[in-house]
């Protein structure tokens, strides 16, 4: 990594770590361990995962299907058209996902309008860098998941990125927001694996962090499930973190065209031991 891109990521995390002391992950002190329980294994995890689908739910995902599933932002498509947005919701809901981020269509109507759509989701919705003015809005989006899957504690969390000329939105960097969240999640509530929901698109120009910096840029991230960008990983991609540890990024194509499936292994301690990756594709 070169000198000024070291140097924006530590002034970006100073930054950062300043408007968090204002307003920390939308009171975290308060925020309880938020925690959903699932069946599992505790030597594999099972990752099920999609992205920009854009109001089409996939029907690619098997029927009968262990693990976690989420999706990674742009969900809902960009209209005003509510009933389809609760048709998406709903279809959402009887598949069983468990997290979903926000993408920058699910802000296209705005702030009040996605505020009215949280209460019909049965899956949570995550953002760690986004700050509201509009306080319904606020006090709905979590900035992470909990998720037992046997006796594996998976952490997972979310981010946007830039939205001109959408109000009421204070977008931070959302490479320490992450992180910091990811950290968190590890050291003080024992999560084996955090996992990023990254919307920020596969590759962007050098000014503009994406979902590779996500994986490349971070400490304590596991596995980053990208989108924002037309792009199909057909399989897992393997990164390297800051702290030379192995990181996983992986995106599943758009408008519900693929599903990313993932197998993370465990050794008796719940300690990584490998991957399995995988899609289905239309």
């Amino acid at each position: 990594m070169n000198h000024h891109r070291r140097s924006f990521l530590r002034n970006a995390s100073l930054a950062t770590g300043v408007l968090l002391l204002q307003n920390p992950f939308r009171s975290l002190a308060a925020v309880t361990e938020n925690a959903t329980y699932l069946p599992g294994d505790n030597r594999e995890l099972l990752i099920w995962h999609t992205n920009d689908q854009h109001g089409q739910l996939t029907a690619l995902l098997p029927e009968s299907r262990p693990g976690l599933l989420l999706d990674a932002g742009d969900f809902l498509d960009d209209t005003a058209n509510v009933q389809a947005h609760m048709k998406m919701i709903q279809a959402m809901n009887a598949a069983g996902y468990q997290a979903a981020t926000i993408g920058n269509r699910e802000l296209a109507g705005g702030t009040a309008a996605l505020a009215a759509l949280i209460p019909h989701m049965h899956f949570a919705l995550v953002n760690c860098n986004y700050r509201f003015t509009d306080k319904a809005l606020a006090q709905k989006v979590q900035p992470y998941k909990i998720v037992y899957v046997g006796a594996l504690k998976i952490g997972i969390t979310g981010v946007g990125p830039q939205l001109p000329g959408c109000n009421g939105v204070t977008c931070l960097p959302p490479v320490p927001a992450a992180d910091a969240v990811a950290a968190m999640l590890k050291k003080d509530y024992g999560c084996q694996v955090v996992i990023c929901l990254s919307h920020l698109g596969y590759k962007q120009p050098d000014t503009i962090t994406d979902n590779h910096n996500m994986a490349t840029d971070t400490r304590h991230i596991d596995f980053v499930i990208g989108g924002h960008q037309k792009k199909i990983l057909a399989s897992t991609m393997v990164c390297r973190n800051l702290q030379d540890r192995e990181v996983y990024l992986s995106q599943a194509g758009w408008n519900g065209n693929m599903v990313g499936k993932m197998k993370m292994m465990f050794n008796e301690e719940r300690q990584g031991c490998g991957i399995q990756p995988g899609s289905i594709m239309a």
